[in-house]
């Protein structure tokens, strides 16, 4: 009995671990099958005549088994639930998903492709409700969607460079669908066994850009049409303005004077309303780029008041600029349109105010890290804003009411266009106002300080004295004595004539004294040379405060009633430091119009001597007979002698007729335009040192760039300001900005490029746009561990810098390189941190170099 229980359980044994081997093998339904014979086996064959336990040990193993099955079958009946439900929820996602996912296989050189799902498949009519058992190929490409030969053959090289192992990624276009088709390569063992691939449909996204590409081109040609537009306009306005300020120098009714100043105001207004026009359409299209430059916030400030004071012709208010002695000397950002920003906010304040002020005062808010915050005030004593009008301020087109748009013009555009401006240069516009009170506009910006030092004011020492300023509004003189506290002056301040001429007949004795000529008493001619007489004129300088439309009338009479200089109001500090400077200069005073825009400015030539015994000859290219009288006139008053062609084609037979020191163009010309022109020109060597200057009023061809590249020095925008022009005419003429070169050895450069000073010109253009912010390249590769890609920049900045005969930076740029290399493997802010003072030199030199040419 016992042999037959060890031999049993030996068997049963045996049978379990049978049965476990074909559970491990098989797990599916034949396990079932197994488990279920052998259960039945056991209770069958164990009912027999033997002992107890044996038939008790036979009955649970047959129960065991019989459990296991249930157990089996309960695992793979949720198992395959889990899966359907898998299945289901991938052909969900298939189907919902904005492309087709397929399977690509390959039979030889055929490749065949079975789509599997996918909404696009849904949209074009082929839901093949696949089931993902399904292995056989469905067709070849091509077969179901009708593709152009060309097509096909380029789908074909996709699909070898994805057999050959690589992700290809690639556009399709098929019926009227676009898709973005990605292969993705299946391999094992170094052989692709097949290629998923997924189509993304991008047709609505293609749709989209096609009409964004088409709003691109809309806006585009806008642009441009308003830019020719801009020309039509601006041609005759330039006539216009030109001949109104011709006519203003000869004799004239006072009726007539009035009349012909109502038509310079109109003219100046149309030419900002169509710079506005124009700056919001660039704005719109998202082109109105800004610069980062060097410049000096005094000298933006005194072009401001250069251009204010010309708006103050019959207005009987005070305009006063108030500036923090402690701005930097000079700052980085867009001055050209940090100034139009300002420009618009006191034209308005002078606009709406009929009398009390206009106050603009700037103050340095913090200076820390190398950065300056500005705050830029205009406080006006005009008509006002009422709080329901304020939200409207700065929407395009929209003024605060529509009287104030009939009684003052105006396009609704500038505040919009300042708003935009100073949010595109990190800042913000402010405004406060109470309906009939006063209004004031905050312009805040931050700024980082520049690096130019500059030899300073006329007045580079403390001057030992008193000075005297007669003025009757409160705020002139506390500008004045703001902007004399740096001098040393020791100054005092009376409001009358009367109280001026007590003190004089008292005795007392002033250095300077500085006096409103429109106050009573100082306007009549016998008073002001009575009082004049009480002067000591070799101790005492008197210095006149009058705008520019009254400076002729103040300067007329004898030598004894005219004042020592004269300084036009708005007084800024640059102005009123340069008169005195040059009182201090000169044994004897002269009368010097020291800020003045109207014609009477004078040009400074280099060359005196040459003047005197020969004018210098200007040929000049323009169509429009107006135009063609007021450049004539503009430049015979300041000694050119001009000879005046129509078109291209004659100045180029008029080249060869003599020598010219400057020929002028303009770009839009009948015949022949000024581009075409100007590359006939530059095909002769003769011609290379020959200076062009183009104008135009198309501000589409006013990219420096372009001009450059074709030859063209300079472009002057019409209508021509006159303080542009003689800027330019001062640069241009025999070469003179290039002895202003600083750091560079121009000549020798140009030498170097065959004698072509306009090829030079455009390649040190090139050079300070690509390295004015060397500083910030070098740093942030030096800080992302990139020493290979910074020591690139700063080779090629070498090569440039020994094109153009930069020495000096040369000779910095070498010492860098070493510090650079020599930080190789060491921490740069650690053993050696030589090269971040080395980069900040040959920045500065750059820096020095980039501020010394014209077109800065």
């Amino acid at each position: 009995m016992g042999e037959h229980l060890v031999r049993d359980l030996m068997l049963y044994f045996i049978v379990i671990l049978l049965n476990v081997l074909t559970f491990q093998l098989f797990r599916r339904g034949i396990t079932r099958i197994i488990y279920g014979v052998a259960g039945m086996l056991f209770l069958y064959f164990g009912i027999h005549d033997r002992a107890r336990m044996t038939y008790l040990l036979e009955l649970a193993i047959g129960l065991i088994f019989i459990l296991l099955i249930i157990r089996v079958w309960i695992i793979q009946s949720t198992y395959e639930r889990r899966l359907q439900d898998q299945n289901r929820d991938l052909l969900s996602l298939l189907r919902i998903q904005p492309g087709f996912t397929f399977r690509l296989e390959k039979s030889g050189d055929e490749f065949y492709y079975r789509l599997l799902e996918g909404g696009l498949l849904e949209r074009m009519g082929l839901d093949l409700q696949v089931s993902y058992n399904r292995r056989e190929h469905v067709e070849r490409l091509g077969d179901i969607f009708e593709l152009s030969s060309e097509t096909l053959e380029q789908l074909i090289e996709h699909c070898k460079q994805a057999w050959f192992g690589d992700r290809t990624v690639f556009e399709l276009e098929f019926w009227e669908y676009s898709a973005l088709v990605t292969l993705h390569p299946v391999r094992e063992d170094g052989i692709t066994k097949h290629v998923t691939g997924h189509a993304m449909d991008i047709t609505e996204y293609k749709a989209l850009e096609k009409k964004r590409k088409e709003i691109d081109e809309a806006n585009h040609a806008k642009s441009v049409f308003l830019a020719h537009m801009s020309h039509e306009i601006r041609t005759p306005l330039s006539g216009i303005m030109g001949l109104s300020k011709l006519l203003n120098k000869t004799e004239l009714t006072d009726v007539q004077k009035d009349y012909l100043h109502k038509l310079l105001a109109s003219s100046r207004t149309l030419s900002s309303m169509l710079n506005n026009v124009l700056d919001f359409s660039k704005m719109e299209a998202g082109s109105l780029d800004l610069e980062r430059v060097e410049f000096e916030p005094e000298t933006m400030l005194r072009h401001l008041a250069d251009t204010v004071g010309a708006l103050l012709e019959h207005k009987e208010i005070e305009v006063v600029f108030i500036t923090d002695p402690n701005l930097p000397q000079s700052v980085k950002g867009d001055p050209l349109r940090m100034e139009q920003v300002l420009l618009n906010l006191l034209t308005n304040a002078v606009k709406f105010t009929d009398q009390g002020h206009v106050l603009f005062q700037v103050k340095l808010l913090s200076h820390q890290n190398g950065r300056v915050a500005l705050s830029f005030m205009v406080e006006d004593t005009g008509i006002g804003i009422s709080e329901v009008c304020m939200d409207k301020l700065f929407i395009p087109f929209t003024q605060a009411k529509p009287s104030t748009s009939r009684r003052y013009g105006g396009s609704g555009l500038g505040l919009a266009i300042s708003k935009h401006l100073a949010e595109a240069m990190g800042g913000n516009i402010e405004v406060e106002s109470r309906l009939g009170e006063y209004s004031r506009f905050y312009f805040n910006v931050e700024l980082e300080i520049g690096e130019l030092h500059t030899e300073g004011t006329p007045v580079g020492r403390q001057i030992n004295g008193k000075a005297l300023m007669v003025v009757q509004h409160e705020l002139l003189g506390y500008s004045l004595k703001e902007l004399l506290q740096s001098t040393g002056l020791e100054t005092y301040t009376i409001s009358s004539f009367q109280e001026c001429v007590e003190a004089f007949e008292n005795g007392k004795a002033f250095n300077l004294v500085m006096v409103d000529m429109r106050m009573d008493g100082f306007r009549e001619l016998e008073a002001r040379r009575h009082w004049l007489q009480l002067l000591d004129r070799q101790m005492t300088q008197v210095i006149g405060l009058t705008t520019v439309f009254q400076m002729e009338e103040m300067a007329a009479g004898d030598e004894d009633s005219r004042v020592d200089a004269f300084l036009s109001k708005p007084v800024t500090r640059n102005a009123l430091l340069e008169v005195i400077g040059w009182r201090l200069e000169k044994e004897n005073p002269v009368s010097v119009n020291v800020n003045s825009m109207d014609t009477h400015t004078m040009m400074s030539f280099p060359y005196e001597g040459e003047i005197a015994a020969q004018k210098y000859q200007i040929l000049i290219a323009e169509d429009n007979e107006i135009n063609q009288v007021v450049i004539t006139e503009f430049l015979e008053e300041r000694g050119f002698e001009v000879t005046m062609v129509a078109n291209g084609r004659e100045l180029l037979e008029s080249l060869e007729l003599r020598f010219w020191d400057m020929v002028m163009l303009d770009l839009h010309m009948p015949e022949m335009d000024g581009f075409e022109t100007v590359r006939h020109i530059r095909r002769r060597k003769a011609f290379n040192r020959l200076p062009i200057i183009a104008f135009t009023a198309d501000a589409a061809q006013h990219e420096q760039e372009v001009c450059l590249r074709s030859g063209i020095n300079a472009v002057l925008l019409k209508p021509v300001h006159e303080l542009d022009a003689v800027k330019v005419l001062n640069s241009w003429i025999h070469l003179a900005w290039l002895q202003k070169l600083q750091g560079l050895h121009a000549e020798q450069a140009i030498a170097g490029m065959d004698g072509k000073v306009y090829i030079f010109q455009f390649a040190l253009y090139k050079w300070i746009q690509e390295y004015q912010h060397l500083d910030k390249r070098v740093t942030m590769k030096m800080d992302n561990g990139q020493l290979s890609a910074a020591l690139r920049l700063i080779h090629s900045l070498k090569g440039g810098a020994g094109n153009l005969c930069a020495s000096r930076l040369l000779a910095k740029v070498m010492e860098l390189e070493k510090g650079l290399k020599r930080s190789h493997g060491t921490s740069a802010r650690e053993l050696y941190p030589d090269w971040r003072e080395q980069l900040r030199l040959v920045q500065k030199e750059i820096n020095q170099i980039k501020s010394s040419v014209p077109w800065s």
